[in-house]
């Protein structure tokens, strides 16, 4: 049987949805030579057009484990990660087949009483926009939104009920995809669920310094369906900002963790979390905050799913009193525009048509000195600034935004 979008976020409704385990694990548990890999070797993607026996057995595994949902085995399946192995030419393909094989063993399992699901895999591309490396920030937005379009569209192409955009360490990056998908459902003239999950470290931030509630603010603005968290760590690292989550999000919240902080034994990854309690942490999260979408990420297998699945698959979640951000944000932190004790204070110093100074910074590209006003505003109180670089002397007011904002 097909299912489309509104039924998967009609089952999201209803009860407590289970993802599948980890893909790359269960690869490497299979031992597999370099022939298996068409000689890329390490290229996982590559696997549903020289071994999708391996691939369709995996999903097959977890689905009869339980899961609700499998994803497919492209989370590197975008064109500039295919291009290190020199299959960027297979990109549709590939993804496309990926999807395909997933919805092959979906109907195989699906039933009128239970339908089963698949969802497109979309990891990073390894490039991280906000950075200031020069190494990793040598792409543009648009650029990005062309390669995740690319690989929504062909994922779609397949049969997936859900795009998943996981993994995310760069909040820049999560709004490029989310802006190419969405391109994609446009140029297809249909849309599927569009779940994003960020990743953050024990701390609580993504990896360039990110803080949960920043991450939500952006996304609670964008066009998507779910919000949540997976991989990084385990499920004891992610209680509090699964409560955040859930206390403000209007969107049901997922969560994906791994099976715990991987160990190094033996010069191997070893992830200590046991099924049993992997699955108490994450009954916690459906009983204490209502999440709506659970599953496994690096570590886990279909054991952990088996009694994750036992545990919630279709359990009604419990009901959530959501206090809604009303805030701004940056690429770090955001500000709540309701300030207690009130008013909010605005910082309006970064202002080449308010300031000489600012004017002459500007004209300089001078982007320390610019930086250092800023920092005066907010270490005096401002939970915002309001910038400008307009110059009668230079045409290019885009661009200086563009490098001003990124340092501030």
């Amino acid at each position: 049987m097909s299912t489309d979008n509104l039924t998967f976020l009609d089952a999201v409704r209803r009860g407590v949805v289970v993802y599948d385990g980890a893909m790359g694990t269960q690869l490497q548990a299979r031992n597999l030579t370099l022939e298996d890999f068409g000689g890329k070797e390490g290229a996982n993607d590559y696997l549903v057009l020289t071994r999708p026996d391996v691939v369709r057995e995996i999903h097959a595994a977890y689905f009869a484990a339980g899961a609700d949902v499998v994803e497919t085995n492209t989370f590197g399946g975008n064109r500039l990660k295919l291009d290190e192995y020199d299959l960027g030419h297979l990109t549709h393909e590939l993804n496309k087949k990926a999807a395909e094989l997933a919805r092959e063993a979906a109907e195989r399992y699906s039933t009128p009483e239970r339908p089963r699901f698949v969802a497109g895999s979309i990891g990073p591309t390894g490039m991280l926009p906000s950075s200031d490396d020069p190494s990793l920030s040598r792409i543009t937005f648009e650029e990005l939104a062309d390669l995740f379009q690319e690989q929504a569209e062909a994922l779609m192409d397949g049969g997936c009920d859900v795009l998943l955009v996981e993994t995310s360490q760069d909040i820049l990056e999560v709004k490029a995809a989310v802006t190419g998908i969405n391109r994609a459902f446009a140029r297809q003239g249909r849309r599927v669920t569009l779940q994003v999950q960020v990743t953050l470290d024990t701390s609580g931030r993504m990896l360039l310094g990110t803080d949960v509630l920043a991450a939500l603010a952006t996304l609670e603005a964008l066009p998507l369906d779910i919000i949540g968290l997976n991989c990084s760590t385990g499920p004891e690292h992610m209680r509090e900002p699964i409560r955040l989550l859930a206390q403000h999000s209007r969107r049901p919240i997922s969560v994906l963790p791994n099976a715990g902080l991987p160990l190094n034994i033996e010069g191997r990854a070893v992830y200590p979390a046991e099924p049993v309690p992997f699955a108490d942490d994450l009954t916690a999260f459906v009983e204490d905050f209502g999440v709506a979408v659970v599953g496994g990420c690096c570590g886990t297998t279909p054991e952990h799913i088996r009694v994750l699945s036992e545990r919630l698959s279709g359990r009604p979640h419990a009901p959530r009193s959501i206090e809604p951000l009303v805030s701004a944000s940056s690429g770090m932190r955001q500000a709540t525009l309701l300030q207690e004790p009130r008013p909010l204070l605005v910082g309006e110093r970064v202002n080449s048509q308010g300031s000489r100074k600012v004017k002459q910074l500007l004209l300089a590209e001078d982007w320390d000195g610019l930086v250092e006003i800023a920092r005066d505003q907010v270490e005096g109180g401002a939970h915002v600034l309001d910038v400008c670089v307009a110059l009668t002397e230079r045409p290019d007011e885009a661009a200086l935004m563009r490098q001003v904002v990124k340092r501030l």
